[in-house]
């Protein structure tokens, strides 16, 4: 296949709906419309496609394949790819940063082959990296690291995992730190500097040992410290949010009702009732 790079789409036939970068990787949810196609053509950088509706097909050096809904691929940089859109289709479109594919091969094989990553884990992850786009806040850049290291890894490695042991003394030092700097803006790299090991090791033995991944217990440890402030009638729920971690109102509102069930203004006010009584 002829390589051509950067092609160019015509009006509204590829249209990006959200769009948000990080130091892992740039993420953008893409709608194509129906009967378009794309040349081959290729991108620097390694990348992967998470199919959130719609089928298409894709081809590449090692043969050509439908796309289903909630499967994932991978492309390796550099690699010739054309594609077909005969229903239209919505996809996540993950091009990885120039450290994070090193990261993760220094932690064991990484995938290689373009085409659909096989791993059982993969569509839950895919999953899971989209809901971080489209529900982003303060701690998601932290959260697409820890994805795109799983996804980089999957079906790399399928011993059985370890038995649950003693949690050892720098994994509850790396928890020590998500407490204390819950508010601040901390990478899987800060971590694992923090534990002296590496950031892959430290995000598996984490929830391996804590029972939820760090990005979880950093949005847990904000809203319960949230609980604590909607105690307190003089503040603002702006004010919360940010002396709480996050960005804004907005981000607090949702990571708060995603985890609580009730939004900050309906648990202030159950807060407020209990107190009366």
């Amino acid at each position: 296949m002829k390589t051509v790079l950067a092609p160019r789409y015509p009006g509204e036939s590829r249209r990006v709906l959200r769009r948000v970068e990080t130091a892992s990787a740039t993420l953008e949810e893409v709608q194509y419309t129906r009967g378009f196609s794309v040349a081959s053509h290729a991108h620097d950088f390694a990348s992967f496609i998470y199919v959130v509706d719609g089928v298409h097909w894709s081809g590449h050096s090692k043969g050509g394949e439908a796309c289903a809904p909630r499967t994932v691929r991978f492309l390796p940089g550099g690699e010739p790819h054309e594609n077909f859109f005969p229903v239209g289709s919505r996809c996540l479109q993950v091009e990885l940063g120039r450290q994070i594919l090193p990261l993760a091969r220094e932690h064991g094989p990484t995938l290689r082959v373009p085409g659909e990553v096989a791993s059982p884990s993969a569509s839950r992850l895919g999953a899971r990296l989209h809901r971080e786009l489209c529900q982003r806040d303060g701690v998601s850049e932290l959260a697409v690291e820890e994805l795109l290291l799983q996804l980089l890894l999957a079906g790399a490695d399928r011993r059985c995992p370890p038995r649950r042991s003693q949690t050892p003394a720098w994994l509850l030092r790396v928890r020590e730190m998500l407490r204390e700097r819950a508010t601040n803006h901390l990478t899987l790299t800060d971590l694992s500097r923090c534990a002296g090991r590496h950031p892959v090791q430290v995000s598996r033995q984490f929830h391996q040992h804590f029972g939820c991944t760090i990005s979880r217990y950093v949005r847990q440890v904000r809203v319960a410290r949230a609980q604590n402030l909607l105690a307190v009638p003089r503040l603002t729920l702006a004010e919360i949010a940010l002396a709480s971690g996050f960005s804004d109102q907005s981000h607090f509102t949702n990571a708060f009702h995603r985890l609580t069930g009730l939004t900050p203004h309906r648990y202030r006010l159950q807060v407020s009732q209990r107190n009366e009584k």
